[in-house]
């Protein structure tokens, strides 16, 4: 009797082997970095909370250490196409017949759209002689798509390996952590552009509704047009 409630208590997750060594290579990928870089998770932590006071010192360090930043960009590109995966999956909106050539399209969607986003902000910082604005801007940006990618790959793991009366309540979080992301990334960048460049609030508000939400609402209406 006992090792019958053992077996029905146990949640069988069928189907999905090549998602669970996706994720472990997932983890070895975190875990090397972490591993190979630990300063630098130490000091992108302590910038991301706020812990201390040197945070330009700290900005500083990290951009003089790139090739981490690149491979948890990388990370994050992976982890933000994963996310956009399992949610059109969720909806069964995979125009495709393969699960990974949905996952290798949003990845690829994910990672041309900050290209594309860092590309004119370059741009736009040489044009209008704000360069260093720019470039802080982009830092603080990307910053915080590291550690959305860091909170969101427990999450993905619960949304993907979960029963399905939790698969909502782990894709609420999801919603409720990438929005106050969103906040506080909108709070942060702010505050430091504010520092080199005489701007308003109301401009930085005009600013966030032209190059931030609305490019997200025109992916989304796509998304529905395309993925219907």
């Amino acid at each position: 009797m006992r090792a019958l409630l053992l077996q029905i208590s146990i949640h069988q997750v069928e189907g999905k082997e090549f998602l669970f060594y996706g994720f472990i290579g997932l983890l070895l990928f975190l875990a090397i970095i972490r591993q190979v870089f630990p300063k630098y998770f130490t000091d992108l932590f302590r910038l991301f909370f706020r812990t201390t006071l040197k945070q330009r010192h700290l900005s500083e360090q990290l951009t003089q250490t790139p090739l981490p930043s690149f491979l948890l960009n990388i990370l994050f590109f992976i982890v933000a196409g994963l996310y956009l995966t399992i949610c059109l999956e969720s909806i069964h909106r995979n125009p495709f017949s393969s699960y990974w050539l949905l996952l290798l399209c949003m990845t690829v969607v994910v990672a041309a759209a900050y290209l594309l986003k860092f590309i004119t902000l370059q741009l736009s910082g040489w044009l209008f002689k704000a360069g260093d604005a720019a470039s802080s801007y982009i830092f603080t940006v990307f910053t915080i798509n590291k550690m959305a990618g860091l909170f969101l790959l427990p999450l993905l793991a619960l949304m993907v390996f979960s029963s399905k009366w939790l698969f909502p309540i782990s894709m609420a979080l999801s919603w409720v952590l990438l929005g106050g992301l969103l906040l506080y990334r909108i709070g942060l960048t702010y505050s430091v552009v504010r520092k080199q460049v005489n701007i308003s609030g109301f401009h930085f508000l005009l600013y966030i509704a032209g190059f931030e939400i609305a490019p997200l609402l025109v992916l989304y209406k796509l998304f529905l047009l395309n993925f219907s």
